[in-house]
């Protein structure tokens, strides 16, 4: 997911600081690194291998906010045909089941994302 605004002069630590909050009260472990201007948020998922990364970059009038989630093992219809064919049908229930989620995820955190940008708008204090 990718969101980009411009003009909102939104204070982006306050925005960063809502987001850890977000995260903790659905108890999932975060993580604040920033580097080269960047704001990245690492969030471990429990019962998942990997987590969701959230990247802010750019100035309170002009900045974006990028997430990646999860990246998925099976990708191709025909590996989970020759998956089934050997017993690995609740491994692929399973995956069917992660991807749901984290859909869902993505689609609350952009509702979220969206809702505290509109709060924050013009925070930010010269």
């Amino acid at each position: 997911m990718y969101l980009r605004y411009v003009g909102d002069n939104v204070d982006l630590d306050l925005l960063v600081s809502y987001l850890k909050k977000y995260f903790e009260e659905k108890k999932y472990k975060v993580e604040e690194i920033r580097k080269d201007g960047k704001r990245l948020l690492l969030c471990k998922i429990p019962n998942f291998s990997k987590g969701l990364e959230i990247v802010i970059e750019g100035d309170p009038k002009d900045f974006s906010i990028a997430t990646s989630l999860e990246s998925w093992r099976f990708s191709s219809l025909l590996l989970y045909g020759l998956y089934s064919l050997f017993g690995g049908g609740i491994f692929i229930l399973n995956e069917v089941k992660n991807k749901e989620f984290m859909s869902e995820l993505e689609k609350d955190l952009k509702f979220f994302i969206e809702r505290a940008v509109s709060l924050l708008r013009n925070s930010k204090r010269e």
